[in-house]
């Protein structure tokens, strides 16, 4: 019998809610994620990814600075 290691992933309230509603049958919360991931090749995840990083330095090169109070808005993806 091959025994299975688990990990504990942090999500927010709102996270889990969410997830709770993508479950159906007998899936369990790492199907629903794995689901997830197959939708999406890494490359073309991490293509966004990179997209949003550079939109964001561009602003920030053309005088678009974050204000303190704000920074948590600022690094919000879009």
């Amino acid at each position: 019998m091959v025994t299975m290691s688990y990990k504990t992933i942090n999500v927010t309230s709102k996270t889990y809610e969410k997830l709770v509603l993508y479950k159906h049958g007998n899936m369990s919360f790492d199907d629903v994620i794995n689901e997830f991931m197959c939708q999406i090749e890494e490359k073309k995840f991490y293509n966004h990814v990179l997209k949003e990083h550079k939109k964001r330095m561009r602003k920030i090169k053309a005088g678009d600075y974050v204000e303190s109070d704000s920074i948590d808005d600022a690094l919000k993806i879009a």
